[in-house]
């Protein structure tokens, strides 16, 4: 099973090839670079004119940083280093996974040691407030 990171890698550059492919639509339909329609002045217009605006730079500057980020994550998983978003896409097996989730469920859920730290705490403010009052 791949890990949490791959799949982002493989999310990242699947997002970056869709809006290339997007990107190059744009280029073939004339939408890129954005133009703006000539004004008709009585002549008879051979083709039709949609305006674009300047937003549809967004699709290749997309495509760009998913590509860009899925590189990243190839090679952040290739050297071992850690890859930017890698709070939300570890690197780990699931067997890494589940005992790191034991672990956390264990510390959060001690509930005989955190009582005990209660109980000895509230045993020493009462104890230290029957001194004060003596």
């Amino acid at each position: 099973m791949q890990t949490s990171a791959q799949a982002a890698e493989r999310l990242f550059f699947a997002l970056g090839i869709a809006l290339l492919l997007a990107t190059a639509f744009a280029l073939i339909d004339g939408r890129l670079p954005p133009d703006d329609c000539p004004e008709p002045d009585g002549a008879q217009v051979t083709e039709p004119c949609t305006a674009s605006s300047s937003i549809g730079w967004l699709v290749p500057v997309g495509a760009a940083l998913g590509l860009g980020l899925g590189f990243v994550f190839r090679t952040a998983r290739q050297t071992g280093t850690t890859p930017p978003f890698g709070k939300y896409f570890p690197n780990e097996s699931q067997s890494q996974i589940s005992v790191r989730l034991s672990e956390e469920h264990a510390d959060a859920h001690d509930t005989d040691r955190l009582s005990g730290a209660w109980a000895n705490m509230e045993t020493k403010m009462l104890e230290s407030t029957h001194g004060e009052e003596e």
